[in-house]
């Protein structure tokens, strides 16, 4: 059997019913990419100051969905998934109970309250438009990688240091890895785009960037994201019907992608650490033209293939077979060569656990390891951790402190790099369960949708963000969970016999979109407080006297207000705030650590012993005490 490549056609005409969707898909569509790139932007929306104000933006964004539309429904499927998006901020909450740092749990529900407000927000807005939603996503992405190429191509105006990086590509987002994951996924949903959007304008448009996002990922030198990104392409031509068209697609645009990430590997001074700015820019400036035209190329080509297809049918059965024939002689050349899968899996994985990899000066050759670059280390204490913990978990936030006190290696780490370990050590199993249910449903509406035109395509970009949550900390950098919050509303939102919300549930919808929305608030107002406790000792008293009004099983008030009295050389008062930092969590060695430093005599001998208990590695313990020692040396030699 044969049938066309194509097989959406855009609408002849534009009556009332149609404009009215076209607003709301270009409202859909602002809205997340006005959203995304502004998480983003904000360093991934990783640290607390940004999650208020995203939680605000989605509970209104959800509010007036509930409120404004004539008729509110929800698809079946994403109800479901809304309520374990709920469930799981509900368990972390709940949480707070039993865990050992109270003050990180509280931040991680007020993270995780961003994701049920965003997913809410997302699957009311998208239901008509899912296509709308990942066409604002995309466009989000393709204005950050621009971005983020723009830090290497012209350093002398954008230029970013980061030590921490070592010279990958890495800002807005912060993090090398994370950009790398949305790179991979920007790519997915292009390439989707690319094969099925209803015009050809719209397969330029998403073309376009291709070559761009590839070339923004292949400067992170990330080989977590290139996996990520090529399992979401292969769960992409697996699932969907049409694969022949997606890989047609693909083979059309990937000629464009491929000649960027070469120039890109090319350019010595681009890829070797400790390159003089003046050779950055000078290869940068050359390298900005043709990446330009690449992306021009990529996107006619698009347009060519819009045009071209009607024209052409493929025999279906005898072209996949061909498919799959080829990829049995591939394989079976490359068992040939290199050895059977058990043997190939097992180096691999001695390659894994081996210790972190180091690279000369030349980054291309790090994308040819795999070393896990410590991440064994990491989970050996996360399971060590769920054991000590194995029925309700440490309390969510609290990995940090499990590693400080067990780890065998250096380094300082906060969260484990693998999302579901550190949830069965934080939150128990109950919590992983609600955890892999709110991220698994969006999979079974995949499976369920496959025949639709960008259902593969999104299922791909969602499965990489899964694959790569198992070995990086992507939960962590909001920014980069949104999109994938982004991708499980549009794959559920397409439910033919969607629930009808009565004016009962709409009330109750936009009574809890407006909590959602005061707990945002109230998340900025613990921010905002904790910015004040500076300047004078008697101002910082006085701020982190409301501070601590506001939070009062936080540290952080007290932490802060003693920093400012020992900058002022009141270090009895600074004694004072830390011993009621204490009081609130005294398994914390930096706490004790700060006291060592603003105390002397026995007060700082016992401060120095819980340090050592709590964090035996602490470098920070180590040259203390050497100063210490360098100090009475001088002193007995006057």
């Amino acid at each position: 059997m044969a049938h066309p490549l194509t097989h959406i056609a855009a609408p002849a005409r534009e009556s009332a019913p149609l404009a009215a969707a076209r607003s709301r898909r270009l409202l859909a569509g602002t809205a997340a990419a006005v959203l995304l790139t502004a998480a983003g932007a904000a360093h991934g929306s990783y640290f607390a100051g940004s999650w208020g104000w995203l939680t605000v933006a989605c509970a209104w964004a959800a509010l007036l969905a509930l409120v404004a539309d004539a008729d509110v429904a929800l698809p079946r499927l994403g109800g479901w998934t809304l309520a374990a998006w709920a469930a799981v901020a509900a368990w972390t909450l709940v949480t707070v109970a039993w865990s050992v740092d109270v003050t990180q749990t509280v931040l991680e529900v007020q993270r995780t309250l961003v994701y049920v407000a965003a997913f809410a927000a997302a699957v009311l807005l998208a239901r008509r438009t899912p296509a709308a939603l990942i066409a604002g996503t995309l466009a989000a992405i393709a204005a950050l990688c621009t971005y983020a190429l723009a830090t290497r191509l012209v350093p002398d105006r954008f230029g970013v240091v980061d030590a921490i990086s070592g010279y990958r590509l890495s800002e807005p987002i912060g993090y090398w890895n994370a950009l790398a994951l949305v790179a991979g996924m920007g790519a997915l949903l292009g390439l989707g785009l690319a094969a099925r959007s209803a015009t050809a304008t719209g397969r330029m448009l998403a073309a376009a960037p291709l070559p761009l996002l590839f070339t923004a990922l292949y400067f992170t030198f990330s080989r977590g994201g290139w996996a990520a990104t090529i399992g979401g392409v292969l769960l992409a031509l697996l699932v969907d019907r049409r694969r022949l068209q997606l890989l047609a697609t693909a083979a059309v645009l990937a000629p464009w992608s491929a000649l960027a990430v070469y120039l890109a590997s090319d350019s010595h001074a681009l890829t070797t650490t400790g390159t003089p700015l003046v050779q950055q820019a000078h290869q940068g400036h050359r390298l900005l033209l043709p990446l330009l035209g690449l992306a021009v190329a990529s996107a006619l080509a698009a347009g060519g293939l819009a045009l071209l297809e009607p024209q052409v049918a493929i025999p279906t059965r005898p072209a996949e077979a061909m498919l799959v024939a080829a990829i049995a002689a591939a394989a079976l050349v490359g068992f040939a060569t290199y050895g059977s899968p058990w043997h190939l899996a097992d180096r691999a994985w001695h390659s894994f656990e081996s210790q972190p990899l180091t690279t000369g000066p030349n980054l291309n050759s790090r994308l040819f390891h795999l070393s896990s670059s410590g991440r064994v280390a990491q989970w050996k204490v996360a399971w060590k951790e769920a054991t000590l913990h194995p029925v309700l978990g440490s309390g969510a936030g609290t990995y940090e402190l499990y590693w400080d006190r067990y780890r065998t290696t250096g380094g300082k780490v906060r969260d484990v790099h693998n999302r579901y370990l550190e949830t069965l050590a934080e939150q128990g199993p109950i919590g992983l369960a609600l955890l892999v249910l709110a991220f698994g449903l969006p999979l079974v509406a995949l499976f369920r949708r496959r025949d639709e035109p960008l259902a593969a395509a999104i299922g791909g970009a969602a499965f990489a963000y899964l694959l790569h949550s198992a070995v990086d900390w992507d939960w962590e950098i909001a920014s980069v969970t949104l999109i994938f919050v982004a991708c499980s509303a549009a794959l559920v939102a397409g439910d033919p016999r969607p629930l009808v919300l009565g004016r009962r549930a709409r009330v109750a919808g936009a009574v809890l979109a407006a909590a959602a929305g005061g707990a945002g608030l109230f998340a900025i107002a613990m921010q905002t407080t904790l910015s004040r406790i500076d300047g004078s000792p008697a101002h910082a008293a006085r701020e982190a006297a409301r501070a601590a009004d506001i939070q009062p099983w936080s540290t952080e008030p007290w932490r802060r207000l003693a920093a400012v009295d020992a900058s002022a050389r009141r270090f009895g008062a600074a004694q004072t705030a830390l011993r009621r930092a204490l009081a609130k969590d005294p398994g914390d060695w930096s706490l004790w650590f700060a006291l060592a430093q603003d105390s002397d005599g026995r007060q700082r001998a016992q401060a120095m012993s819980r340090v050592a208990k709590l964090n035996p590695l602490s470098p920070e313990l180590a040259q203390f005490r050497q100063t210490l020692v360098s100090l009475s040396g001088i002193e007995g030699a006057k």
